[in-house]
């Protein structure tokens, strides 16, 4: 009766999707059970049935929206859906998501593997506390009611842009996201700029992934490749999530607020600078290793993978002046990056890391997996006082903090950085009295920049929070969320990468050689094991005598002994059985 009425009554297409969204709502459960469309399919149909309406004030385009980054929990797909939940849509005047994709995939394909993604995330975030929903449907379905997909035969950047630019007529503002290999970048900068940008209005924005490059010279050609079009620099954003993390976000404000509260070890009011601080310590470091996800990891190590890419921005963001406007930040970070150099490079790999499957062999260099850089910062302030960053994997804990040690004293001043991934954030004192414990009105976390707080300090004898973000009840959006919902309302100030930042960034790392830091000898590169293997307590990991060197040439030695202990170990089989040589770029699994 139901298809009756829609095939002999003039009635519009939403009135029509209304009743098919009643029919496969009532059947839902029952061809689920018959195991003929599973409930994520059935979303991603009524999703395609969908009437779109493009009345949005901007324009998001996806590439790459099936990529491992893209889907992965805490990856883009759910950072933008967070946004959306949120409002930040709507704070903009709408926004509407254009995904292009390629054969073979397919938009139900895409709906289904979004809706697998999103689903959880729903969920999880329906039972948070201090979350609610600000739009008026939270649902996955609604959400992905904003997406547009245009599958292209080929790889035809141009070809592509030109058919999607119907659809993209009338957006004030055009982001494109690149989560695609940096190669095609060029390509996709050079057809939006060509297809969307209305003959010179500058409204193409386009956000690329780090690491941006794999070195100087690397960088500089995405650069160049990204802008020879005619994208205006300004409208190029390098994304680093971490810049997204709560703490990190709210540096040099939460900086202003202990800083009146501390004083040397002489008495005198405490500054941020060396006459209360002698050193300060960047710490990232990770539980586990790669687990099985070395292929990624090959020919990058920790130095490209943690300092340059988030870690160097977390120390100009630590050592800036707090009195920085929030338009000069960029300027800020760069004019302490032009004063930073290194003095040490300490590396290290895990046992282990090389029976990862799919890596490749380098004869001339090792792939870091753990690093302790030592840098000098020539400024007035920050003259004479080492700086080090030191990250790893397989450390047995996870730590993201930064610790400031307190000039000619037992003091240390720890921000605790990584809320949404390690669940603690904070700032703590050790063994350093704070002078005021009333209290006080500090940030709090949200997608609102101007929501506070009432804090009072937990510190007893010089031990303890002066702010304590781990408590339950707060809600702290994914970082990528916020990362997104800075694209939509253009504060690119706060949570994107320059490239004058990115290529001084490199200068640095890559210090008198690539060899000292980024792809250092087989020799200079210790083998460690993780802490519970010799009983040290983590992050303090266990020296097994060895290195890299070492291991290229006894433990995986060409010969026939280890063609049979080896037989399925990619490095060894492109070491040992490849044609061409050690060099081969080629890998083989038996």
């Amino acid at each position: 009766p139901v298809f009756a009425k829609l095939a002999f009554s003039p009635i519009d297409a939403s009135t029509a999707f209304f009743f098919v969204f009643l029919c496969f709502s009532y059947f839902e459960n029952a061809m689920a059970s018959m195991n003929l469309f599973s409930s994520a399919s059935l979303s991603a149909i009524l999703v395609l049935l969908s009437p779109r309406l493009a009345s949005a004030r901007d324009a998001f385009v996806f590439l790459g929206a099936t990529g491992d980054n893209a889907l992965r929990p805490s990856g883009v797909w759910q950072g933008v859906y967070e946004a959306y939940t949120a409002g930040e849509f709507n704070k903009v005047g709408g926004l509407d998501i254009h995904v292009a994709m390629n054969t073979p995939h397919t938009e139900l394909e895409l709906h289904q593997k979004v809706n697998a993604t999103l689903t959880p995330l729903h969920e999880e975030l329906t039972k948070t506390s201090g979350w609610s929903c600000k739009v008026e449907n939270c649902s996955v379905h609604s959400f992905l009611s904003n997406v547009t997909t245009n599958i292209w035969k080929g790889r035809d950047a141009d070809s592509q842009a030109k058919a999607m630019a119907p659809s993209l007529e009338g957006y004030e503002r055009i982001t494109v996201y690149l989560s695609i290999p940096p190669f095609v970048f060029g390509s996709w900068s050079d057809a939006a700029i060509k297809n969307w940008d209305n003959k010179g209005e500058y409204r193409v924005h386009i956000a690329a992934e780090k690491p941006f490059g794999n070195d100087i010279p690397s960088s500089k050609k995405l650069h160049r490749d990204i802008l020879k079009p005619g994208l205006p620099d300004a409208n190029l954003h390098l994304v680093d999530h971490w810049l997204s993390f709560f703490i990190n976000r709210h540096l040099l404000e939460l900086r202003a607020l202990i800083l009146p509260r501390l004083k040397t070890s002489s008495g005198n009011a405490a500054s941020w600078d060396s006459n209360t601080f002698s050193r300060v310590v960047v710490t990232e470091y990770e539980e586990r290793g790669l687990e099985g996800r070395g292929e990624f990891f090959d020919g990058v190590g920790q130095v490209r993978d943690m300092v340059q890419s988030h870690l160097l921005q977390v120390m100009a963001l630590s050592l800036i002046d707090t009195a920085t406007p929030h338009e000069k930040l960029n300027e800020a970070k760069l004019g302490l990056f032009n004063k930073t150099s290194v003095t040490n490079c300490s590396l290290g790999q895990y046992k282990g890391f090389l029976l990862e499957p799919k890596l490749k062999f380098h004869a001339n260099f090792a792939d870091s997996t753990d690093c302790g850089i030592q840098l000098s910062v020539d400024t007035e302030a920050w003259k004479g006082v080492p700086i080090t960053i030191q990250t790893g994997k397989d450390m047995g804990a996870t730590i993201y903090t930064v610790d400031f040690y307190e000039k000619d004293g037992p003091g240390v001043l720890t921000f605790e950085l990584g809320r949404e991934e390690v669940g603690l954030g904070g700032i703590r004192v050790t063994n350093w009295n704070i002078t005021d414990d009333s209290e006080f009105v500090a940030p709090a976390p949200g997608f609102s920049q101007n929501k506070t707080l009432k804090a009072v300090p937990a510190v007893n004898n010089g031990t303890g929070f002066f702010l304590n973000y781990s408590m339950p009840g707060l809600y702290f959006p994914q970082a990528y969320s916020m990362m997104a919902a800075a694209l939509l309302t253009r504060d690119y100030h706060v949570a994107f990468v320059t490239y004058p930042q990115c290529e001084r960034s490199w200068q640095i790392v890559t210090a008198s050689s690539e060899a000292e830091c980024l792809d250092p000898a087989p020799g200079k590169v210790e083998v460690y094991e993780p802490p519970s293997t010799c009983g040290n307590t983590p992050p303090a990991v266990c020296n097994t005598g060895k290195t890299v060197e070492y291991l290229y040439n006894v433990t995986f030695a060409c010969n026939p002994e280890h063609n049979k202990e080896w037989s399925n170990i990619s490095l060894y089989q492109a070491k040992c059985h490849i044609s061409g040589g050690p060099e081969d770029l080629a890998y083989l699994i038996v």
